[in-house]
């Protein structure tokens, strides 16, 4: 059973709305600004509605980006002329200007932050000039904007792979060296992102916010399918493990970042830390 969002205009072009639209209590009222907007997954609908620290308004929300969700950038992006001839003149292995823009824009938020990073900073390791930057995205916002997107569509390949990952705790502890990697540049993009976002005016405030619910959900699902199979120690609660497992991924990732480029030594291997974490709090066969 789905449940549809009907208030606001959708845009051109319908697909399903990101999990983390839906992760609030405020996700009515944010999703006709999304364009694509679509079904919501009835489950999806039920779970994590409570952003209790969010009190202001929603502000700035990423308005002007096309495309559904789950689809690349440039499947999302608006078509212009420019991007046909890169694309026409590019093989498949070979990213668009605007992926490259994608990439320059992630590396460079999650180095500096987003007040950290200009588009002149973006355009320059890119290698293209201003006005060609603000050919494919007008403002920093929207670029931000198209950023976010690439980070749910890869919170949602999380989503969608939970239950497997639940099939043993080995499994979540070969993940946990994967895609929630702390050295890897998308969890330092992450970790620079939710950090910025305890200002109330950082215009990616709300779906940062509700992406961090859906890494957390990600990991409440696995324990709760360990739980089930009973790989967890009595008496411990999946959704606690969920908050303090993501709490320590992101902690991680920011010492990786930082801590790390003063030690001399190679100890504090994040990937032992956070498995050793899990089969403290697993039975394993």
């Amino acid at each position: 059973m789905t449940g549809v969002v009907t208030n606001g205009s959708l845009g051109a072009g319908t697909g399903p709305v990101p999990p983390s639209a839906v992760f609030s209590d405020r996700a009515g009222e944010e999703a006709p600004c999304r364009a694509g907007g679509g079904a919501l997954e009835e489950p999806l609908g039920r779970v994590l509605r409570n952003l209790d620290t969010v009190t202001e308004s929603q502000g700035w929300l990423g308005a002007g980006l096309q495309g559904a969700y789950g689809a690349s950038a440039d499947e999302a992006g608006s078509g212009t002329a420019d991007d046909a001839v890169a694309a026409e003149g590019s093989t498949a292995a070979e990213p668009s200007r605007r992926e490259m823009i994608l990439d320059a824009a992630s590396a460079l938020f999650a180095e500096r932050g987003y007040d950290g990073a200009s588009l002149r900073d973006i355009s320059r390791r890119v290698g293209i000039s201003h006005p060609g930057m603000l050919h494919h995205f007008s403002s920093k916002g929207v670029l931000l904007g198209a950023v976010i997107d690439r980070m749910e569509a890869h919170a949602q390949g999380l989503l969608d792979s939970a239950d497997s990952i639940a099939s043993s705790p080995e499994t979540l502890i070969a993940a946990l060296g994967g895609p929630w990697d702390p050295r890897k540049h998308s969890m330092a993009l992450l970790a620079t992102l939710s950090a910025e976002i305890v200002d109330p005016g950082h215009p990616g405030r709300f779906r940062v916010a509700r992406l961090r619910l859906v890494h957390e959900h990600v990991l409440e699902r696995v324990f709760g399918g360990l739980d089930e199979r009973g790989h967890l120690v009595a008496g411990t609660s999946p959704k606690f493990l969920a908050r303090s497992l993501f709490s320590l991924l992101l902690s991680l990732t920011v010492r990786e970042h930082t801590v790390r480029e003063l030690q001399k030594t190679a100890d504090g291997d994040p990937i032992a830390d956070v498995q050793d974490f899990v089969r403290l709090c697993c039975v394993t066969d």
